[in-house]
């Protein structure tokens, strides 16, 4: 996005400040600063890249322009969190709630009520000058205000339903004092700011029509199941592996959107990985099928994959090697059986965020009965 905000406007830019994916290597356009920042838990650089961007905006005047690009992942790379709150609150609040399996838009609300960058926070900082906004989603039903916690989407914080959503999930009582502190003290309303202009370029429908097209072009009927894939997703990839095994074929079955995982175990993997892998349970035996399911910014969850693809042939060829994928999932640790069986895929960081995509393919196998 930068890349392409500099082609395009080339010395309009006064200055540009971005907060990047740790492992990015590309160089930054010239007038802009990039700051490696942690995900999915905010570090020293989201809150580095969060300073640096409330500087600047301090000098804009009523004549300038902030342009904001946003897309997923800006929650954590990008904080200023409200007083009281240290790097350490937010890392154990964020664990607890990664960990908890709520939905990214309950999570956001909670980030939102601990910053200064998020509902809006963003789109302030940069008054008097007026904001524009191209926004990347990677959030199920595109709600501006989830994307990234909506920095320039003006909403009031919801301090009381982040209270409510904490003891929904038993956390309440489990995180910092300064958390609780920060939701229950009253704050002053916010100053008034010019309304930023928002704009949607893309979100997982794109990725889906893209997987569509190429399907056709190799001859498969397409179905798409769902463009607001949700859920937990051994749950979810148990399901969809039902369907492929009840699908005579040949025909390709998508799914866009993005599951969660409710962590019981200590292992590792990612939420991908483990919707490979309870599917790769269901298809057990059965021929001619194939499934993927890939995180579009090519990580997913705390390891090198972006997801995993699986066959039918999956669990028997997991039973030769003496890996037990029921324990694995049982445990949250999909990612050293699937690594082990060499159905990782490693695209390295894509640069964008779009959601997940998950794939099947049935297709008729020779000589199978």
């Amino acid at each position: 996005m930068c890349n392409a905000a500099a082609a395009t406007l080339g010395s309009l830019i006064h200055r540009g400040i971005a907060a990047v994916p740790e492992g990015t290597t590309a160089p930054a356009p010239d007038r802009m600063t990039f700051f490696t920042c942690g995900h999915p838990q905010p570090d020293e650089g989201s809150l580095a890249s969060g300073l640096a961007i409330e500087a600047m905006l301090a000098e804009t005047t009523p004549e300038d322009v902030v342009l904001t690009l946003v897309s997923g992942g800006g929650s954590a790379m990008l904080e200023i969190p409200v007083a009281g709150i240290s790097l350490s609150d937010l890392r154990e609040l964020t664990t607890a709630l990664l960990r908890s399996g709520a939905p990214i838009h309950e999570i956001n609300i909670i980030r939102s009520a601990l910053s200064l960058t998020k509902s809006g926070g963003l789109a302030r900082l940069a008054a008097p000058a007026r904001s524009v906004a191209l926004i990347l989603s990677d959030v199920v039903g595109n709600r501006l205000s989830s994307i990234a916690s909506g920095p320039t989407v003006l909403r009031a914080t919801q301090p009381r339903r982040a209270v409510r959503i904490l003891h929904k999930y038993n956390l309440w009582k489990k995180n910092p004092q300064s958390v609780r502190n920060a939701l229950t003290t009253h704050r002053s309303p916010p100053m008034p700011t010019p309304r930023p202009v928002n704009i949607l370029i893309a979100s997982n429908h794109v990725v889906i029509d893209a997987a569509q097209t190429a399907a056709t072009g190799m001859g498969f009927p397409v179905h798409v199941l769902s463009r607001q894939m949700h859920g937990e997703a051994r749950d979810v990839g148990h399901r969809f592996a039902s369907r492929m095994a009840h699908t005579g074929g040949p025909e390709c079955l998508i799914m866009g959107g993005e599951t969660t995982v409710r962590v019981r175990g200590g292992g590792r993997g990612g939420r991908n990985q483990e919707l490979a892998i309870s599917a790769a349970i269901r298809l057990d035996g059965r021929p001619g099928a194939a499934l993927m399911a890939l995180a579009t910014d090519g990580v997913d969850g705390p390891t090198d994959a972006a997801g995993a693809i699986v066959t039918g042939d999956t669990a028997a060829m997991a039973r030769d090697a003496g890996l037990d994928l029921e324990a694995a999932l049982d445990d949250n640790n999909a990612y050293p059986s699937l690594n082990r069986l060499g159905a990782l895929i490693r695209t390295g960081p894509t640069g964008t965020n779009l959601n997940d995509i998950v794939v099947g393919l049935v297709y008729p196998v020779r000589g199978a009965a």
